[in-house]
């Protein structure tokens, strides 16, 4: 705190005699008048912040554009042209975030499968070629007997093993 001079403590003493009738003794004086500054100060700084507020906000109003339409659709064409372009790009970003995602999860299961049956390259040729039918509501790999003449077909046709008692389908060779 700085110290006043002692012509302010007289004049405080000088008006709180004034205004109360009771003399004070210097350190009341003192405390009034520090206090007296501190508000002072205070008063000023509040003072300029209403100021750079007002300035501010004066500032803001010249910045404003007022919209006038002639019609409701006038209004609206002017709303879808403003938010449409951001509507439309979240709309294909998720779209391709889904697909992406989605692409990606039947690649980590194929993966998986592939790994975990190792003989799963060489169906390829019947999950290509093969025919599949529901009956029941079941699927069923559709063959047919091997004809005696012509091509094998890998995925349509099949070969029983009479001796062994078991149906042998051609996978394709190595």
């Amino acid at each position: 705190m700085t110290s006043p001079e002692p012509n302010r403590l007289t004049q405080t003493r000088g008006k709180y005699a004034a205004k109360y009738g009771h003399e004070i003794d210097d350190w009341s004086a003192l405390f009034l008048t520090e206090t007296q500054e501190h508000f002072q100060n205070l008063e000023n700084k509040v003072q300029k912040s209403i100021a750079a507020i007002d300035r501010a906000a004066m500032e803001l109003k010249g910045r404003k554009r007022f919209l006038q339409f002639q019609d409701r659709a006038q209004a609206l064409f002017y709303g879808l042209g403003v938010s449409a372009p951001y509507s439309i790009a979240g709309i294909v970003v998720s779209v391709l975030f889904y697909v992406l995602i989605r692409h990606g999860q039947q690649y980590v299961e194929r993966q998986r499968i592939l790994e975990e049956y190792q003989n799963a390259p060489a169906y390829r040729q019947i999950m290509e070629q093969g025919k599949i039918i529901e009956q029941d509501g079941a699927l069923y790999l559709q063959l047919v007997p091997l004809p005696k003449k012509g091509e094998v077909q890998i995925g349509k046709h099949y070969l029983y093993d009479s001796q062994g008692k078991r149906v042998m389908v051609p996978l394709g060779s190595q």
